[in-house]
């Protein structure tokens, strides 16, 4: 009887432990040695050229490691009333932006990262068309309203007339009827200011989401954009 259970535990110990496979953890890069820098020249990280009503912006720094990109622009170079005339995915090069006036421009780069906030970089100037070599047209009115998406964070971006404002909110809704579905709906953020963005994170990663934007103005009247389907960037 002993020698059956000495042949046991002999057995037992010549059993080679069973490891478990570990699944290989996802990593992402790291973001840019630049916004190690406290100041960033711009000139080092993008261009602008332009040809009359046409200013290209090109960057040499790869920012598929953030979130996304955006393209800021005004007339004066000054950090105030920017203008968001473009939403890029994060592997995006360059944009090519059509201004309404033969006006200097400034741009900036203003990248998402991957905590949610934004890093400007810039300003940079396209200068005047003295010349008037292109074809402008009067300033758009038209409101603009974007969403782009990577994973469960879904960066929100609007630009309207610039006018006064009794509320401006923004909805989300899972389903794309966001407008005959309202029970569905859920506001997501508030504001007065007439441009602007902020990130909204969604309640399931797996799931499609739609929004919508919509504003009183001072004088009553109500306009509204959307919806329109938070689409994933590049990647």
């Amino acid at each position: 009887m002993a020698l059956i259970l000495m042949l046991a535990a002999c057995g037992r110990h010549e059993q080679p432990a069973q490891k478990v496979a570990s699944k290989p953890k996802r990593t992402r890069s790291a973001i840019p040695n630049i916004f190690a820098q406290e100041n960033i020249n711009p000139s080092e990280v993008f261009t602008v050229s332009r040809n009359g009503n046409l200013v290209t912006i090109q960057w040499n720094v790869d920012f598929s490691s953030c979130r996304g990109i955006r393209i800021l622009r005004n007339p004066t170079g000054l950090p105030k009333m920017q203008k968001v005339v473009a939403v890029l995915p994060r592997t995006s090069k360059e944009h090519v932006d059509d201004v309404p006036e033969p006006r200097v421009y400034w741009y900036w780069l203003s990248i998402a990262l991957p905590d949610g906030k934004f890093k400007q970089i810039g300003p940079l100037q396209a200068p005047a068309d003295i010349e008037k070599a292109g074809t402008y047209g009067k300033p758009s009115e038209e409101m603009q309203f974007l969403a782009q998406r990577d994973g469960n964070s879904v960066v929100i971006t609007w630009n309207l007339p610039d006018v006064k404002y009794k509320d401006i909110t923004v909805f989300r809704n899972p389903a794309k009827e966001v407008k005959r579905k309202r029970k569905s709906r859920v506001a997501i953020h508030k504001t007065l200011e007439w441009h602007g963005d902020f990130v909204d994170q969604v309640p399931n990663a797996d799931a499609q989401y739609w929004y919508l934007i919509e504003a009183i103005r001072e004088d009553g009247s109500t306009v509204s954009k959307g919806p329109i389907k938070a689409e994933f960037g590049a990647r």
